[in-house]
C-alpha cells in the first residue's frame, strides 16, 4: 500500500514544482488572511501544503522527535434548557478567550425552497439583516460592531443559521440583537430590491464559471427532482421572489419550535439562559411546513453530461454518485476512504494525476451528506488534451481502492489526518460551534464530539474496502465535463449516449464540430 503521507518525491518532470516563490506566495496569503479572517478550509489547505513542501526536509533530520500522543478531548459540559416555546437553547463555556459565539439555527434551507423559487431561504436569511422594527441595517451593523464583533446569515441545505461574534461581555445583547433580526424583521422594500440587483449579477458571473456548471449540472443529473438538486438561485428564480413570498416564508419556518440557539464562549450559563428567555420568550410558536423529498435517479451505467463551451482551454469535470446521509452510522468509514482516495493533499488521486503525472494542480474529492442523502463527487479542471486519460485514472483509482482497500501506513495516515483536523477544528468558538450545529441539525450522538477521535481510529481495514466499494461507483457514476466538445470529443470513444447542454442546462444537440 502507498502511504497516505510520504518523505519519497514521486513527481516526475511533468508534474507542478514547488519553488521558494510558492512558499513566498502562501506566506503572504496566510499573512493576509490572519488580518482579513479566513474559512477553516483555507487554513486546512495551507497546513497541507507546508506539511508535503517540507516533508523531504524534515525527513533527513534523524534525530527529529517522535509524534507525540494525543491530548485529550476536553469540551466542558454542554448545559440544555428548553424554552417554553420550544426553542433549544445549548450552553457551552469555552474561556481560552474572552469572547462568545451564537448560533441561532432555523431547520430550513435550500431544500425547503419552492421548487419554482430556488433560493428563498438564502435571500431571506439575507434580507432579515436589513431591518427590524426596532433597527435599521445600519444600526444592526453599528451596534454588533460596538460589541467587538460580527452578525451574519446564511441558508445552507438543510438550514438556515443567523451567526453573532463579539466580546464576551456583551453576550446579553447580542442575544437581543439575534433574537430582533430572526424575529421582527420589517423586509424593507428598497433593501430587497438591492439584494435582488446583487442577486441577478452572481446569478450571471456563476455562467461565466466552468466549476460552478461542473457542479450545478452534476448535482442535477444525480438528484433529479430531489430538493438537493438545487445549488444556487437563477435570474428567473430571483425575479420571482418579492417581499410577500420572503415575509410567507419567514413567518413559515422561523419558529422556536423549528429552531435551536447554541452559545459558546467565556459565558455564565445562568445569565446566558435569563438574557434567552427575555429576548425570546415571546416569539410564538407554530406547526411549521415538512419538507417532502423526492427520489432520485436511479444510477444506471456512466452517464456523461457534457455542457459545451466553445474556446475553452481545458475541461471542468465532475464524477461520483450518491452516499449516505449525515446521521448514517457508517458515516465514519466513509469519510475515511473518501480521504485516502482524495479527500486529503497527498490522497491517492492527488498523487496520481497532479503529482505523477501532471495533469491539474488541485484535483480534489468530497463526501457531502444532509438530512435526508449525500453524494461523493471528485473535481479536477484539467488540460484538454488529457480529458480522457484522467476519467481513465479516476476510475482506475476507485477500482483499485474497491478492491483492495487499504491498510497499514497509509490507513494509518489517514486517520491520524482527520484526527488533527478535528484539534484544529474545534480549537476555536467558531469551530466548535460548527460541530455543536451539525450534532444538533442531522440528530447526531451527544457523545459526537467525545467519541469522535476514537471512532476514526477504530475503522478497520475491512470497514475501509466495504465503504469504498459503497462511496466510489464504478460502473454506475454521473460524469459532468464542461468545455469544448470538438477538442476532446476523439478521447470519449468508450462513452455512449452523451448528453449535451447548453450552460442553461439545458438539452442542445451535439456540436456539429
Amino acid at each position: 500500500m502507498r502511504p497516505l503521507f510520504t518523505t519519497k518525491d514521486t513527481r516526475d518532470t511533468k508534474g507542478p514544482k514547488r519553488t521558494k516563490a510558492d512558499l513566498d506566495w502562501h506566506g503572504r496569503q496566510l499573512e493576509n488572511a490572519t488580518k482579513t479572517g479566513f474559512s477553516f478550509v483555507s487554513f486546512v489547505s495551507f497546513v497541507s501544503f507546508v506539511f508535503v513542501a517540507t516533508s523531504r526536509s524534515i525527513a533527513q533530520t534523524p534525530d527529529r522527535p517522535a509524534v507525540g500522543p494525543e491530548k485529550p478531548f476536553q469540551l466542558t459540559e454542554r448545559v440544555e434548557r428548553t424554552l417554553p416555546n420550544g426553542l433549544r437553547v445549548i450552553v457551552t463555556r469555552q474561556t481560552a478567550v474572552p469572547k462568545v459565539s451564537l448560533t441561532l439555527t432555523v431547520l430550513a434551507g435550500y431544500s425547503s425552497d419552492p421548487a419554482d423559487v430556488t433560493g428563498l431561504a438564502a435571500m431571506t436569511a439575507q434580507a432579515i439583516q436589513e431591518g427590524t422594527k426596532a433597527r435599521n441595517s445600519r444600526e444592526i451593523r453599528r451596534q454588533a460592531f460596538g460589541m467587538g464583533g460580527s452578525i451574519s446569515a446564511s441558508a445552507s441545505q438543510d438550514y438556515t443559521s443567523v451567526s453573532a461574534r463579539g466580546l464576551a461581555e456583551f453576550a446579553p445583547d447580542l442575544i437581543d440583537l439575534v433574537a430582533d433580526i430572526a424575529t421582527n424583521p420589517t423586509f424593507p422594500e428598497n433593501e430587497i430590491a438591492i439584494l435582488k440587483q446583487q442577486h441577478e449579477q452572481t446569478a450571471s458571473r456563476q455562467k461565466a464559471s466552468p466549476q460552478f456548471l461542473s457542479n450545478r449540472e452534476f448535482r442535477r443529473a444525480l438528484f433529479g427532482e430531489h430538493p438537493y438538486a438545487r445549488v444556487a438561485e437563477t435570474p428567473e428564480s430571483i425575479r420571482a421572489m418579492d417581499r410577500a413570498k420572503l415575509v410567507a416564508f419567514h413567518g413559515d419556518h422561523y419558529r422556536p419550535n423549528n429552531a435551536f440557539l447554541l452559545v459558546v464562549g467565556a459565558v455564565d450559563p445562568d445569565r446566558v439562559f435569563s438574557a434567552t428567555e427575555k429576548a425570546f420568550g415571546t416569539w410564538t410558536r407554530r406547526d411549521v411546513p415538512k419538507r417532502s423529498f423526492a427520489v432520485p435517479p436511479t444510477l444506471n451505467g456512466r452517464r456523461v453530461y457534457f455542457v459545451q463551451r466553445p474556446n475553452s482551454i481545458q475541461s471542468s469535470i465532475s464524477v461520483g454518485n450518491f452516499a449516505v446521509k449525515r446521521s448514517d452510522p457508517r458515516w465514519f468509514e466513509l469519510n475515511l476512504a473518501n480521504t485516502i482516495f482524495g479527500g486529503a493533499f497527498n490522497s491517492r488521486i492527488v498523487r496520481n494525476i497532479r503529482e505523477e503525472k501532471g495533469y491539474t494542480y488541485s484535483p480534489q474529492s468530497q463526501f457531502t451528506a444532509f438530512a435526508d442523502a449525500g453524494f461523493y463527487r471528485f473535481a479536477a479542471d484539467v488540460r484538454n488534451e488529457v480529458t480522457g486519460p484522467t476519467l481513465t485514472e479516476v476510475f482506475k483509482e476507485v477500482d483499485k481502492l474497491r478492491a483492495d482497500g487499504s491498510d497499514g501506513a497509509e490507513l494509518s495516515g489517514a486517520k491520524q489526518y482527520l484526527r488533527g483536523l478535528f484539534a484544529i477544528q474545534t480549537a476555536t468558538q467558531a469551530g466548535l460551534s460548527g460541530v455543536l450545529n451539525n450534532i444538533y441539525v442531522f440528530g447526531l450522538p451527544r457523545d459526537y464530539l467525545e467519541t469522535y477521535r476514537a471512532r476514526v481510529a477504530g475503522v478497520t481495514p475491512t470497514q475501509v474496502k466495504s465503504a469504498a466499494a459503497s462511496l466510489l461507483g464504478s460502473t454506475n457514476a454521473v460524469i459532468v465535463i464542461v468545455g469544448d466538445y470538438a477538442k476532446v470529443k476523439d478521447q470519449l470513444g468508450a462513452f455512449n449516449d452523451i448528453i449535451f447542454l447548453d450552460i442553461e442546462g439545458k438539452k442542445v444537440a451535439p456540436p456539429t464540430q
